[in-house]
């Protein structure tokens, strides 16, 4: 298996198995505190859309309709933030930054009581899933998704396929790799629930959290690595 440390800190095995985590957890918390709604999970929207405009069923249709266009809005605004901030250079890269926005707008939505509109929840948290679908695209060169799954199972059914065909010691870790960072997102949704159960809207505040604290490591790598690269330089 190649050296993920010659890969920047998000394309890293850990700390996609971190972020994944994170998203298997925010499904699985307006699973719990929405009354069902994966807020997520757009393949499955997609098709409820269709059955919905099929049968005349409006009112299903837009609330089918509605997290997607999020999920889309979102992506836009990540990739709208991303040009804002690459126009000029920065010190560190323009994904802390989207991360710490996340990070906040997590732990705003756990002010949402359980008593208000379950859109108040699931649609900010479909825009900010497709924001964070976009910020986070690839592991050590090979595509992942940190917020859906079906791409990072036919990823895992391909490195099984090269695993089975060559049968070394590198396609296994790769094999191992991978399907442990697509099964971290069901991992994710154990505390999830746990969470949810527990403290039901503030459930979110964790995953805040834990978005927060990857948002520093990726300020630490860079910090350290200037100044590993200063260093080189002063002793050339």
């Amino acid at each position: 298996m190649e050296n993920s440390n010659k890969y920047p800190v998000w394309e890293r095995p850990v700390f996609l198995f971190v972020i994944t985590l994170a998203g298997g957890f925010m499904n699985a918390y307006t699973f719990v505190t929405r009354h069902g709604i994966l807020a997520n999970m757009h393949t499955a929207n997609m098709s409820k859309l269709g059955v919905s405009i099929a049968l005349g069923n409006w009112d299903d249709a837009l609330f089918y309709f509605l997290p997607i266009i999020c999920c889309i809005f979102g992506a836009a605004s990540s990739e709208w933030l991303k040009a804002v901030l690459t126009k000029k250079e920065r010190k560190h890269d323009w994904r802390i930054c989207a991360l710490v926005i996340e990070a906040i707008a997590l732990f705003l939505i756990g002010f949402v009581p359980l008593s208000a509109d379950d859109f108040c929840v699931t649609l900010p948290s479909s825009f900010f899933m497709g924001y964070q679908l976009c910020l986070f695209r690839s592991c050590m060169g090979t595509a992942h998704n940190t917020t859906i799954c079906t791409g990072n199972i036919r990823n895992v059914g391909q490195k099984l396929f090269a695993f089975l065909n060559r049968r070394d010691r590198k396609s296994l870790k790769n094999l191992v790799m991978f399907a442990s960072i697509t099964f971290a997102f069901m991992l994710g949704a154990i505390p999830g629930t746990l969470a949810s159960n527990a403290l039901q809207e503030k459930a979110v505040w964790c995953c805040s959290l834990v978005v927060l604290l990857l948002a520093f490591w990726m300020v630490q790598i860079e910090n350290r690595k200037a100044k590993e690269k200063a260093l080189e330089e002063k002793n050339q």
